[in-house]
């Protein structure tokens, strides 16, 4: 009994040993190597620049120096925007929102007051500028949206009307 005792437990162990792997790698106690960092290329960004100056010291006289500002879809677009006026009421941005939407978002606006620089949090509002006070530049960078018709305006109280222009994406 005690050497059938003996034969099984020499089974035993040979059964065990047999299980255990040839390649000695795989029982180090090493850790494995880390994966290679994922490396991603920068896309070189496709930049259309625009210098757009807000002349005139009168509500009468203020206007945008351009109208008409032409983009292509997707490519970025920087405005640099020079506020001309010396008078302390010509204060001035520039906002971008969908076409036919620049009297809502105007009010809009004013709601959202100077403490927000008469910037709406607002659906239909694409890009906007922070003020520019008399003498200064501010300059604003965005994507140009979808292909389509777009507005710009100045979001200070009682400007949009007379300071507005419009923003075609091709």
């Amino acid at each position: 009994m005690k050497k059938l005792h003996i034969v099984f437990a020499t089974f035993c162990m040979l059964a065990i040993a047999s299980c255990g792997s040839s390649d000695s790698s795989s029982t180090s106690n090493e850790p494995a190597p880390a994966p290679a960092p994922k490396v991603e290329a920068e896309v070189e960004k496709y930049w259309e620049e625009f210098e757009i100056s807000a002349t005139g010291n009168t509500m009468q006289d203020m206007m945008f120096s351009e109208k008409n500002i032409t983009v292509e879809e997707g490519s970025w677009v920087r405005i640099v925007l020079y506020n001309e006026g010396v008078d302390a009421a010509m204060i001035h941005n520039l906002l971008v929102c969908n076409f036919g939407t620049r009297k809502e978002v105007a009010m809009k606006a004013i709601e959202a007051g100077a403490d927000n620089q008469f910037i709406p949090n607002h659906k239909d509002l694409v890009a906007a500028s922070d003020l520019a006070q008399p003498g200064e530049t501010v300059t604003m960078e965005f994507e140009a949206p979808a292909k389509g018709n777009y507005e710009f305006f100045c979001s200070y109280p009682g400007h949009s009307q007379m300071m507005r222009g419009y923003l075609f994406v091709k």
